[in-house]
C-alpha cells in the first residue's frame, strides 16, 4: 500500500486511502507479533501474552466530508446511521483487517486460547449531518478571554482556567443567553455539578475546571469536517463492544457496560487480580459481566 501524499495536511487523515495505509502498518505489526517476530519482522522475539492495536479508518470515514483524491463522500447518509460510500469502505477495511489477524491466530494455533476484545473508545457526533453546526473563531476561548489557560474543544469543551477561583465569573459569562446561543451550550458542568461526575479539579489536575455539553451537531471547527468526538451526546457515548473467545456461548448483553471495564477484564483473563489496579481500587470498576461465567443472557431475556 503506498504511503500518503504529504500535500494533504498531515498526509494521513485527509484521505480514505491514506488512513488505511496508516492502519495497515499497525495490522502488519500485530501479524508479525502473532508469528513470534518483532514489529518489523527482523528478528524472532516470541509471541507476546498481550497485544493489540488501534484503527483510525472509521473515525476518518465519519469525519471527512469528501476525499480530495477520489471525490467519494464520507460520514453517514441518513439519521439512521447508514454509512456513506467512503465510511462503508473504511468499515470494510477494518473488518478485513480483523479477519487477517484472526486467520493468523488460527494458522499459528493461538486462536482457541486468545481472548479478543473489539471496542470503540468513542463515537462521533453528529450522525445526522443536517444538524452539523461548525463554530470557529477560536471559541470558546474568545468568549472567556484571559481567564482561560487551556481548552480542548471538539464536540464539547474541556476548559482549564488560570486560577480555579475564576470559575464563578467564567460560568456567569458562559451562562449569558447570547453566549449560550453562540456556543451552542446545552449544559455547563462546574463546581459541585462537575464533582458529581468526575474527580475534583482541585484534587486532580487532569480534570478541567469547566465542561461544556453542547447541542447535538455543534462542533468547534472552522474547517470542513462533518463530525467530531469528545463530547457527551448520545452519538459520542454509545459505542460497540465485542468480546470473542473460543467456547464462549454467543449472546447479546443488554446491561450497560463501560470501556473502563476492559482493562480489569484483561487483567483477570491473564490470571491476575483486577483489584491490584489502582484505578479499580479508587473507582470500583468491575470486570465485564458474564464473561468468566461462560453464560450470556439471551436477547429474549435482556437485563
Amino acid at each position: 500500500m503506498p504511503f500518503p501524499d504529504p500535500t494533504y495536511d498531515d498526509g494521513w487523515t485527509t484521505s480514505f486511502a491514506n488512513i488505511k495505509c496508516y492502519d495497515s502498518l499497525h495490522v502488519n505489526a500485530v501479524i508479525n507479533q502473532i508469528d513470534g517476530y518483532n514489529n518489523e519482522r527482523t528478528k524472532r522475539v516470541g509471541v507476546p501474552t498481550l497485544f493489540g492495536t488501534n484503527f483510525q479508518a472509521v473515525s476518518v470515514g465519519e469525519k471527512l466530508k469528501v476525499d480530495p483524491v477520489t471525490g467519494v463522500k464520507g460520514g453517514y447518509s441518513d439519521v439512521l446511521g447508514t454509512p456513506s460510500q467512503g465510511l462503508a469502505e473504511e468499515l470494510d477495511f477494518v473488518d478485513q483487517s480483523l479477519g487477517r489477524m484472526v486467520r493468523e491466530l488460527q494458522k499459528e494455533r493461538l486462536y482457541d486460547s486468545t481472548l479478543i476484545i473489539i471496542s470503540a473508545k468513542h463515537g462521533q457526533s453528529p450522525i445526522d449531518i443536517s444538524k452539523r453546526r461548525g463554530i470557529g473563531g477560536g471559541q470558546p476561548a474568545a468568549t472567556i478571554g484571559a481567564a482561560e489557560a487551556f481548552d480542548i474543544s471538539d464536540d464539547g469543551s474541556l476548559i482549564w482556567l488560570t486560577d480555579p477561583s475564576l470559575v464563578g465569573g467564567v460560568v456567569a459569562t458562559l451562562s449569558k443567553p447570547q453566549n449560550q446561543l453562540a456556543l451552542g451550550i446545552q449544559e455547563i458542568f462546574a463546581g459541585a455539578s462537575l464533582r458529581n461526575k468526575w474527580n475534583s479539579a482541585g484534587d486532580d489536575p487532569r480534570t478541567p475546571d469547566i465542561v461544556l455539553k453542547v447541542n447535538t451537531g455543534v462542533i468547534f471547527t472552522g474547517g470542513s469536517k462533518i463530525a467530531e468526538h469528545g463530547g457527551l451526546n448520545e452519538d459520542d457515548v454509545h459505542t460497540a463492544l465485542l468480546v470473542s473467545l473460543a467456547g464462549l456461548e454467543p449472546g447479546k448483553v443488554h446491561a450497560a457496560v463501560s470501556n473502563q471495564q476492559v482493562a480489569p477484564t484483561i487483567v483477570k483473563a491473564l490470571g491476575i487480580d483486577p483489584g491490584e489496579l489502582q484505578a479499580v481500587q479508587r473507582e470500583q470498576i468491575p470486570v465485564l459481566p458474564f464473561l468468566f461465567s461462560g453464560t450470556i443472557p439471551s436477547q429474549e431475556h435482556p437485563f
